[in-house]
């Protein structure tokens, strides 16, 4: 599991509400707290939709960040900065496939329940997780490896500075 503190909090926000840096990923939860606390549950309700409407989604399960940022930003914008924030997010299957693919394993795309990252800001602190969830059980952490990999490549090519 990668645990890194981001060095450049005022980038690393303008990156991730302002920028489409993060518009990739999908946004499992936020929870933002401010005057009130804010919660999203990123997963998309199939019964809102009608069943032409559902057809035409490409990622069933959530709701990426490029929908959800604009909201989020409109709860955390003002004078005051947010007391917390939490974000969970998780590359799309889509992403796990082709990276998958790159990595040479054995695991397939059934076997992944996703690939995430989590972004939490705290007194003045901002941190950030990796994980992997797996469908089975399984002691081989080399997926886990190569995902903390690409996301260390993600951030270095988004110039996001984090001390480990």
């Amino acid at each position: 599991m990668l645990v890194c503190t981001v060095t450049d909090v005022r980038d690393f926000m303008e990156k991730l509400f302002l920028k489409d840096t993060f518009d990739g990923f999908q946004l499992m939860e936020a929870v933002i707290v401010t005057a009130n606390t804010f919660v999203i549950d990123g997963h998309i309700r199939e019964e809102y939709y009608t069943k032409e409407e559902w057809e035409q989604l490409a990622e069933k399960k959530v709701s990426r960040w490029k929908e959800l940022r604009p909201l989020c930003f409109q709860m955390i914008k003002g004078k005051k900065t947010p007391e917390s924030m939490k974000l969970v997010f998780r590359m799309a299957d889509s992403g796990v496939e082709k990276l998958l693919i790159q990595s040479g394993l054995t695991f397939q795309l059934t076997d992944v329940e996703g690939l995430f990252f989590n972004v939490r800001y705290e007194n003045d602190k901002l941190q950030l997780t990796s994980g992997v969830s797996m469908k089975l059980f399984t002691m081989d952490k080399s997926l886990e490896r190569f995902w903390e990999q690409r996301l260390q490549g993600f951030l270095k090519q988004a110039e996001i500075v984090c001390e480990q």
